[in-house]
């Protein structure tokens, strides 16, 4: 987690991005990281399809669902995927997912306009601080938090401390994401939610779940949260 300086503080508007299927396309990486799991724990019957649709939920939430909720399974699935992930990260020719088109150009932009900018993601602590190193935009986000030091989405937990560590008032506050547990993080931390269109849940779903809008490329998203804030 990035602590924002106390003369940050002076923007009055902040927005919130997810990680997995917002900025970056980790779909593939991730599929392919939990069927591996699977396998080694004796789960040999997991579906493309069906593991999509629990992305975004947290690993933990994720471990439950593909193992009945048997606890002593999903540990020791949950366990897999963590050592293959280290074993893939350490590898010197591993895939490296690849943030979505115009993310962060879009980001860059926000950051000159004076906005503040988190993510607040499902994703673990490594598994994002892996990516963003990766890509070099730490530098581009006052703060992150993950499910490691927080209650997963949809909880508003990440929300409301985000805007209490950046002194920015729900109002001024925007989320950023792509899933229905972004929606609600949303709701139930009383601030303005866009969607969009290109991550894990359509953007039918996501207008039922009470988004502003939903974008269709992030050349939209800097006019529509100046919108939304102004």
């Amino acid at each position: 987690m990035t602590i924002v300086a106390s003369n940050q503080k002076q923007s009055s508007r902040l927005v919130l991005f997810d990680f997995d299927g917002t900025l970056c396309d980790s779909a593939e990486q991730i599929v392919n990281a939990i069927k591996k799991a699977g396998q080694d724990v004796g789960l040999t019957n997991i579906e493309d399809e069906q593991t999509r649709q629990y992305i975004g939920q947290g690993l933990h939430h994720l471990a439950l669902k593909l193992t009945n909720y048997n606890n002593e399974k999903a540990n020791e699935f949950f366990d897999a995927y963590r050592h293959n992930f280290k074993v893939t990260t350490n590898s010197s020719d591993s895939y490296l997912s690849p943030l979505f088109e115009g993310a962060q150009e879009a980001v860059t932009s926000l950051v000159k306009d004076g906005w503040l900018t988190g993510i607040v993601t499902n994703k673990g602590r490594n598994g994002l601080n892996y990516l963003m190193q990766k890509h070099g935009i730490v530098h581009l986000f006052d703060l992150t938090f993950t499910v490691d030091e927080k209650q997963p989405k949809p909880s508003k937990e990440m929300a409301i401390d985000a805007m209490y560590d950046c002194g920015v008032e729900p109002s001024n506050t925007v989320l950023v994401g792509d899933t229905i547990y972004d929606a609600q993080c949303a709701a139930n931390a009383g601030i303005p939610f866009v969607g969009v269109s290109w991550g894990y849940n359509s953007a039918e779903m996501l207008m039922q779940h009470g988004a502003r809008t939903v974008i269709d490329n992030f050349s939209q998203l800097h006019t529509i949260l100046n919108e939304i804030t102004s």
